[in-house]
């Protein structure tokens, strides 16, 4: 009996140690991605800030910034779904890929519709309805790639996102740049865009074959209602957390104009480009938290305090350079036109260790039978903080747009991890 027991400790050691390792080395390969695919972006996004009058640069900013608050409509909370569902039924793999395809392309269509008759509902006109209407062409080809990815991220195999992400990264920035230099005007810097992520999407489809993902989608309303029960707070969550980094600009580019939205949006840009750390690891470990949360609680328990450490010391170099040296980074990265903005950076880099840790809890709280119950808390938070940024801008205008992000952060830290407390019990 002590043999056997002995024995089932060593497997379980070894089990756990492979586990770590495995986290370690994917959480790695993203965040290398990640960094790799946002210096692209953000280098491409500084050529734009200079290249482009502040006011056509608020444009490109609000019109990026209100579109991709839809991303998360578009997917409807299936990417964690996947993330939750699929490690603890790899055999069914086929079966999920073809119900989710098919829901995926449906939903892409309604989120087309969604957000263009929202831009004619808000009274939007010329280059910027325009630039809306082309631009909200993103989400089926999104939508497919992001299916595919997620499946492999499932599987804890992240190859084909990260390649994926990095050709787009850069054949993006190429072709929006060849626009520029032509002087083809703002609106072909998002048919550039689009075209860029058509061609990944092309390339992704045909690594989905290889890899044996049925690419025949299949409609049936009895799964799509499966799916639904499940996804339907998944999809509260990502939406209301995807427009909530955003809320700034939104109702500062509604209630200020072009020009104060685009001095906010090139300081915010380093609040999304820094989210992408948090959210390559949070990938990264996605799976196993699932797994851990059903098998060994103290084993997630310690994982997750481990990676949040982690993570605070990961935002720690940018909280000071926007702090002591704010002025000088953003002469440097966007020219004095945008050194109004400096006083709106102090504030995001007051917001980023905040920030950082709070992604992790999503990982838990959304794998957990308590999701439920935190849905209705969680849009309390979001209508505080939408409240918040509308009364704060109208006073103190960028600043006081970043200060409703920094007191909604303070506030999450704390129902965050109230909820994990009692999930983790």
């Amino acid at each position: 009996m002590l043999l056997v027991t002995g024995y089932q400790l060593l497997i379980s050691f070894a089990i756990i140690k492979l586990m770590e390792k495995r986290i370690t080395r994917n959480s790695l390969y993203l965040v290398l991605s990640q960094v790799i695919g946002r210096t692209i972006g953000f280098a491409y996004f500084i050529f734009l800030a200079r290249s482009l009058t502040v006011e056509n640069f608020g444009i490109y900013a609000w019109v990026l910034g209100f579109v991709y608050n839809f991303l998360p409509v578009a997917d409807l909370g299936i990417e964690r779904y996947i993330l939750k569902n699929l490690p603890r039924h790899l055999d069914q793999t086929k079966e999920y890929f073809r119900d989710l395809l098919g829901l995926k392309i449906v939903i892409a269509a309604v989120t087309f519709v969604l957000t263009a008759i929202l831009g004619l509902i808000m009274g939007l006109s010329g280059e910027k309805l325009i630039s809306l209407f082309i631009f909200s062409l993103i989400f089926l080809p999104h939508n497919i790639i992001h299916l595919i990815s997620s499946f492999q991220n499932a599987k804890e195999e992240v190859i084909t996102g990260i390649v994926g992400n990095l050709f787009f990264s850069f054949l993006g920035a190429l072709m929006g740049a060849g626009a520029i230099f032509l002087n083809l005007g703002i609106i072909w810097l998002f048919i550039a865009y689009l075209f860029s992520l058509l061609i990944t999407a092309l390339g992704i489809i045909i690594r989905a074959k290889k890899i044996g993902l049925p690419l025949s989608p299949r409609f049936e309303k009895e799964t799509i209602s499966l799916v639904w029960q499940e996804c339907r707070f998944f999809a509260i969550l990502v939406i209301m957390a995807n427009f909530y980094i955003r809320i700034p600009l939104i109702t500062i580019g509604q209630t200020m104009g072009n020009y104060w939205s685009g001095i906010y949006g090139s300081v915010s840009k380093f609040l999304e480009a820094g989210g992408l750390i948090p959210q390559a690891i949070a990938l990264a470990i996605a799976p196993t938290f699932s797994r851990l949360l059903i098998s060994d609680k103290k084993q997630l328990k310690k994982i997750y305090y481990q990676t949040g450490l982690g993570l605070l010391a990961l935002s720690l170099p940018a909280l000071l350079i926007f702090l002591l040296i704010g002025d000088f980074f953003i002469n440097l990265v966007y020219g004095s036109r945008y050194l109004p903005a400096v006083p709106a950076l102090k504030i995001l880099g007051l917001v980023l260790p905040f920030f950082f840790f709070n992604y992790l809890a999503a990982n838990i709280i959304e794998n957990s039978k308590k999701v439920k119950k935190f849905v209705p808390w969680a849009a309390g938070h979001f209508i505080l903080v939408f409240i918040l940024a509308i009364i704060l801008s109208n006073k103190w205008g960028i600043v006081g747009g970043a200060a409703s992000l920094l007191i909604g952060e303070i506030l999450r830290l704390f129902l965050n991890q109230k909820f994990i407390g009692k999930i983790l019990k």
